[in-house]
């Protein structure tokens, strides 16, 4: 299954998108449920600092139910014994103690604030504008109620959030009060939103972390898909290229032939009837005319430039005899024709090696030796056909000038930079996963072609066994 880029990128730009949406989604339904987690602690911390003084105010009233006030005379005695035992109804260290005002806002009983008791404070605010005393005493006559607002904290000397309640003393006309202070609850909610950020970012952390991944890994599998692909691609590229090459081997085999069985063999009975020709003048005792010597000259010309032409297309000594006695076929004629000297080292590799491997390592001769002829300006040629290492290796090097291009006059030069003919014969041995190396100088030019035996070995492995069965037959 091919995976076209368009729709890996539409694919990774939807895990984006959704990893983006999610992000979001939960981290603001996180945040709701956070924060309503929040307010609901917070109400069940408040409802239960309010039972806390209920509870409180309760227990104040019963100590002090058995004092009532009598005439006049006794009544500054009376409220004398309330103070003192109201500064010793103490709860939650410093912090923790009960007031007591009038209807006219003057203080009655203080623990630890004494400069208030005696003095009226009807118009006492706090911070930020409440009248306390005042709405202590409205919420106290309406039968008890809760009043928050800013008051300066004993442990700490600071100002800080406080929640009174407050009651009435019907028999007194007093308001008793007594009220906590909510740091430690707003503390508490500030640790938890801490730690509920800590996990909100967490998450986030984790959600990007999934996202990223899964977008690395979708791009990993791309790669390796698309990589896959090519590699696919490629390897039928290379199989469509030598079924071309294999059918141009098998035209040109065919025109050989057809050369050589057909053409040639005409050609040959025409100047068989010639030679007859000439025979039956020389008994008639005629003087053969020149016209016809000509024509039996350009005769034997034609037949040895079919043969040359059907030997070129494919010789039909690589089918028959192999590799070896072809190239050394090849070298004898090359160096017959151009006086060069030839010098090749040879295994005996006749059933060795499959057809197109004969076929690509002999055009690599004959494209070598037809580019030495042309350019090299060589006296002395080496071809060496060897197999070590697990590798076939075929070299071809001569004594000539080298290219003259400066960029081709070192090792290793690029193929790409070299004619058509070096590049067509690249992928000829690429095909059998091998490769074409071209070294040149001024001193002269090495062409190495190198295929790894394993390409071959089930061929050699096949026609030993089939050696093998033919022995054994009568």
């Amino acid at each position: 299954m091919i995976l076209p880029l368009r729709l890996f990128y539409i694919t990774v730009i939807q895990v984006i998108l959704t990893s983006i949406v999610i992000f979001f989604f939960i981290s603001s339904e996180y945040r709701a449920l956070s924060n309503y987690n929040l307010q609901t602690l917070k109400t069940f911390l408040m409802n239960q600092k309010k039972q806390e003084l209920q509870n409180y105010t309760s227990l104040a009233q019963a100590a002090i139910k058995h004092i009532h006030p009598a005439d006049k005379n006794e009544k500054t005695t009376q409220q004398a014994a309330i103070q003192n035992l109201l500064n010793q109804l103490l709860y939650n260290g410093d912090d923790g103690y009960f007031f007591a005002y009038d209807d006219q806002g003057i203080n009655i009983a203080h623990p630890k604030e004494s400069y208030r008791i005696g003095k009226s404070w009807w118009d006492l605010e706090d911070d930020n504008g409440t009248k306390i005393v005042q709405l202590l005493i409205s919420n106290a006559k309406a039968g008890g109620g809760f009043l928050q607002y800013q008051w300066s904290k004993p442990s700490s000397q600071s100002t800080s959030n406080k929640m009174s309640y407050s009651t009435y003393l019907e028999e007194w006309q007093w308001m008793l009060g007594t009220g906590v202070y909510l740091d430690d609850v707003n503390q508490q909610l500030a640790s938890l939103q801490q730690k509920i950020d800590q996990y909100i970012n967490k998450t986030k952390q984790i959600i990007l972390i999934i996202s990223l991944s899964s977008i690395f890994i979708i791009f990993l599998l791309g790669l390796v898909i698309n990589l896959s692909n090519k590699k696919k691609a490629d390897k039928k590229i290379n199989e469509l290229g030598q079924k071309i090459v294999n059918l141009q081997e098998d035209q040109h085999r065919h025109i050989s032939r057809e050369l050589h069985d057909g053409i040639v063999q005409i050609l040959v009975s025409i100047k068989y009837s010639i030679e007859a020709t000439t025979i039956f003048l020389k008994h008639t005792k005629q003087e053969k005319p020149k016209p016809l010597a000509e024509a039996e000259k350009n005769l034997s010309i034609a037949i040895q430039e079919v043969r040359r032409i059907s030997h070129n297309l494919h010789p039909r000594i690589l089918d028959e005899l192999g590799l070896s006695a072809a190239i050394a076929a090849l070298a004898k004629e090359f160096s017959k024709q151009t006086q060069i000297e030839i010098s090749f080292t040879k295994p005996k590799l006749r059933k060795l090696l499959p057809d197109n491997i004969n076929i690509s390592l002999y055009r690599v001769v004959q494209e070598s030796l037809i580019n030495i002829e042309k350019h090299a300006k060589a006296t002395h040629i080496t071809i060496d056909l060897a197999i070590e290492n697990k590798w076939l290796t075929l070299t071809i090097t001569d004594n000539g000038i080298g290219f003259n291009d400066k960029n081709k006059n070192k090792a290793g030069a690029p193929l790409e930079s070299f004619g058509i003919g070096l590049r067509n014969l690249t992928e000829r041995i690429e095909y059998h996963c091998g490769q074409l190396k071209v070294s040149t100088s001024k001193k002269g030019t090495s062409i190495s072609a190198n295929i790894p035996t394993h390409v071959f070995a089930y061929h050699f492995n096949s026609n030993a066994q089939t050696n093998s069965n033919k022995r054994v037959l009568p």
